[in-house]
């Protein structure tokens, strides 16, 4: 009875697994999936003040400026004078009013011709994946190689097919919700994606190891 209930939880988990798959591909394929201000579409904009500045002070006048909170504010040089100043997009008057407010906090007297503006195309996720794609492949060829080796007595086969399949169900599975819950693809999300298909390969290697265990008791 015990292990028909399991049986069934199982069961629905897969289930639930499948839907949000499903769904995650729908969304990306209509919606997309939603960019950091780093990866996206955005404008640059750079300022060379001429003297020291804080960038929480910068950030303050951009997010006033430009009306949002997606801001990202970079040092240029060394000397602490120049700052750089991203936004997903800008308008003359918005412009204007940059200039405007950099002078009246710091003494200045720029004009809308001292700024330099950039337009910077978005980063397309195969793009981004490329720099993860070779380290990840050689070291689970080797993973697998390996515990296909260790665990041959289970059933290499089947152990090869869990250590393929499952990973790649965790990161199908992450990379629904993030298209669902519309989260931005950034500097954190894809790491933590290569981090859980790493806890998925721990997860199957440590079943495996009691499977193991107890598959020499019994031949014992």
């Amino acid at each position: 009875m015990e292990h028909k209930k399991t049986k069934m939880k199982r069961k629905l988990l897969y289930i639930l697994i499948a839907i949000i798959i499903i769904a995650g591909i729908v969304v990306g394929c209509t919606a997309k999936f939603r960019f950091s201000l780093a990866y996206d579409d955005a404008n640059r904009i750079e300022v060379y003040i001429g003297k020291e500045y804080t960038k929480e002070d910068i950030k303050a006048i951009a997010k006033e400026v430009f009306g949002t909170e997606d801001v990202l504010i970079q040092k240029i040089e060394f000397f602490n004078d120049s700052v750089s100043i991203t936004v997903r997009e800008s308008n003359d008057e918005q412009i204007n009013n940059l200039v405007t407010k950099v002078n009246e906090k710091y003494g200045t007297s720029l004009t809308k011709d001292d700024l330099t503006m950039t337009e910077i195309p978005h980063y397309r996720g195969r793009d981004i994946m490329a720099n993860y794609f070779v380290p990840i492949a050689i070291s689970a060829v080797i993973v697998i190689a390996y515990e296909i080796v260790r665990f041959r007595k289970l059933g290499a086969v089947k152990i090869g097919l869990k250590l393929i399949i499952w990973p790649l169900i965790i990161e199908a599975l992450y990379l629904s919700i993030l298209a669902i819950t519309r989260l931005p693809i950034s500097y954190y999300t894809l790491p933590l994606g290569i981090v859980l298909a790493v806890i998925s390969l721990i997860v199957i290697t440590y079943k495996n190891e009691k499977r193991l265990v107890e598959y020499k008791r019994q031949s014992r």
